[in-house]
């Protein structure tokens, strides 16, 4: 009943706007039959559904009231909408208003001071949920290196530099406002014709004969768009050298001849740095086609080189912690040549946040996850920028695609008893293969000629038909391999393992230098991650295994990105420059602490250098060992009983 009154309040709301008139709160109020604070509520809630639909907007102006503004094209979709569908949404979710209170931000100039009572009226909403609504967005501004800083008796205001401002609205348009991009683009580049910008966008590309994806094309468009409108500096604080490298690429070249056809026609002069921000937004898109090679031909082989050996690395190092062999897979490193590329510009340049996928791959893909952090030293070694947990996720799908490819390394066979046709049952295998590569082969049978005698060897029986089979390898999934079959068939799997004879845990000799009793940490009276890691990183300072500089390098890595991966576990570390002598500090805890987002109660502090041959292979060796303990139940918890440092100690190393 709740919900039927508020879709008829909204609809009520609506409609009085709808009359082209102009009313005062009051008055919508009383037409409505609610109090006005809750119309000024509901008014809000409107407008941004509204807004991100593309249906117009309410406007609110003081002395003169409120009024509906849109044009004729979108009032006519609105009162379709309402005809066709009888009602707006009921409720609005909280992440609604703090979509429109990051957009009211993003209008604001950088350090323009403005007023929580000023937001709080221009959203519809109290004092105090505007600034119950700024604490919980701050994080998303100072990922994007911007910060809401409060003046006393003034108000606050958006810090951050020009460069931060044009990323956020970018990130603010493309990633969480997409369904209002016309509206927004009016608004965050006004009186631009924005018609002609994307006709000269496409000029370039048919001169360049080259084609934008399209969400790399709406990128160049708003960039180009924003640079017209805004003022500021945008100056990214580049040396010479990363100036030199960027203007050797294709992608310079194409932003400059973007931003020559718009001076030839606007009579205007572009700065450089503007030609420079579109250059490094185009080398970090994620899905350009055709720039491919670089301007100068000695400095493409040279860079090609360099990233081929790079990759190359990366995938032994992967591939030696997974134990298997993925150097002969031409297809892995043809793929991740062409995604580095573009991601090692994504994280030096920082003009990428992170697309989420880290937290899916962390749950499906554990162990090759964690076999990709293995390579986090790399990319610090060789290119001086500390990887994210959404890069390495990225390039664990890669890699997770080359062990499906290969079908072998993974222990665990299964029967497909089906009924269906061929197409079928081949669409079910592949499914079954691509969700649970732990399955590496998988044999299909009919019901008519099945007998269990003939598959004594099959580890699992996916039953699909009609059959009923007695057996304690048996899945049933019914006639359909959805979503929760997958998920049972998975969870057979997993039960396989656990009660499969495991050889019992302990680091190889290899690694045991990297251990000492004094750097284990049992149930430290300690619930904050920067304290411990702070009594962690000064143990080993003290003992002369890092220097002082350790600490703030490992914490630099802590901004970059969470070092948790999953299971209650987590491996902040530093720059490798920093340590003296390779070491690992252990913690188990008694409860778990925050750590962002995910709650850890088993913190390991890596040390460890991959400045020589004997390193790398200690390092690989470390990080293939570390994924058997964290990945089986049994020896985590095992871990985690242990009363002492020496007992934990003796476990690591016996």
């Amino acid at each position: 009943m709740k919900q039927d009154k508020n879709l008829l309040y909204n609809n009520r709301i609506l409609n009085c706007l709808l009359n082209e008139k102009i009313y005062t709160t009051l008055e919508i109020a009383s037409k409505v039959g609610l109090s006005e604070k809750t119309v000024r509520t509901r008014l809000n809630e409107i407008n941004g559904w509204m807004e991100q639909n593309g249906f117009g907007k309410i406007q609110k102006r003081q002395g003169a009231g409120i009024w509906l503004e849109c044009s004729e094209e979108e009032r006519q979709n609105l009162e379709k909408y309402l005809d066709g569908n009888g009602s707006l949404p009921c409720e609005f979710s909280m992440n609604d208003s703090k979509k429109q209170l990051i957009g009211t931000l993003l209008k604001l100039k950088p350090g323009e001071i403005t007023t929580l009572q000023y937001i709080a009226d221009s959203l519809y909403l109290s004092s105090p949920t505007v600034g119950k609504l700024l604490r919980e967005v701050s994080c998303w501004f100072e990922e994007r290196g911007l910060k809401i800083v409060s003046m006393r008796r003034k108000g606050f205001c958006l810090e951050g530099s020009e460069y931060s401002f044009r990323i956020a609205i970018r990130d603010y348009m493309m990633d969480m406002m997409p369904g209002a991009w016309d509206a927004l683009l009016e608004t965050f580049a006004p009186r631009i014709d924005t018609s002609r910008i994307w006709r000269i966008i496409v000029e370039a590309e048919n001169a360049w004969r080259i084609e934008l994806a399209d969400n790399s094309f709406k990128m160049v468009w708003l960039m180009t768009c924003l640079s017209l409108a805004r003022n500021g500096s945008v100056n990214m604080g580049l040396s010479p050298a990363d100036m030199e490298d960027i203007q050797n690429h294709n992608e310079y070249s194409f932003a400059e001849s973007i931003y020559q056809r718009i001076e030839k026609v606007y009579q205007i002069g572009i700065s450089e740095e503007d030609v420079m921000i579109l250059a490094i937004l185009l080398l970090t898109a994620k899905k350009i086609k055709s720039f491919t090679g670089l301007q100068n031909r000695e400095y493409t082989k040279k860079y090609d080189r360099d990233l081929e050996k790079f990759v190359k690395m990366v995938i032994d190092m992967i591939g030696t912690v997974l134990a298997v062999d993925l150097s002969d897979d031409e297809i892995l490193q043809e793929s991740l040549l062409l995604h580095m590329r573009s991601a090692i510009f994504r994280m030096k340049y920082s003009t990428a946040a992170g697309n989420n996928i880290s937290k899916y791959v962390k749950e499906e893909y554990k162990q090759t996850f964690l076999a990709t952090w293995s390579t986090s030293n790399l990319f610090e070694e060789y290119y001086d920028i500390q990887v994210t947990e959404d890069e390495l996720a990225g390039i664990a799908l890669y890699i997770q695609a080359a062990i499906i490819r290969q079908k072998k390394g993974f222990p665990l066979t299964a029967l497909l008893l089906s009924d269906k046709g061929l197409a079928s049952s081949q669409l079910a295998v592949e499914m079954v293969k691509y969700n649970i590569p732990e399955i590496s082969d998988i044999q299909v049978a009919g019901s008519h000629d099945f007998s269990l005698a003939m598959y004594r060897d099959r580890d699992i029986i996916i039953n699909m038909s009609d059959m009923e089979v007695d057996d304690e390898r048996v899945v049933c999934v019914g006639g359909r391999l959805n979503e929760q079959a997958v998920k049972l068939v998975r969870q057979k799997a997993k039960h396989i393992f656990s009660y499969r004879e495991k050889p019992e845990f302990h680091f190889s000799s290899l690694c045991h230098q990297l251990f000492e009793v004094d750097l284990f940490f049992i149930h430290p009276k300690i619930t904050d991650k920067d304290e411990l890691i702070t009594m962690m990183v000064k143990k080993m300072e003290e003992k002369g295994d890092v220097t002082p500089n350790y600490l703030s390098s490992v914490f630099d890595r802590e901004r970059a990105t969470t070092t948790c991966i999953g299971r209650g576990v987590a491996i902040p570390h530093g720059n490798m420059a920093e340590i003296n002598e390779p070491r690992i500090a252990v913690a188990i805890l008694d409860t778990p602490i925050p750590w962002y987002e995910d709650m850890v109660d088993v913190v390991f502090l890596l040390a460890v250098k991959m400045t020589s041959n004997f390193e790398v292979k200690r390092t690989k060796q470390f990080y293939k060992d570390f994924l058997r303990l964290t990945d089986d139940d049994e020896t985590l918890a095992a871990m985690k009983t242990k009363n002492s440092a020496f007992e934990l100690y003796q476990y690591f190393i016996k």
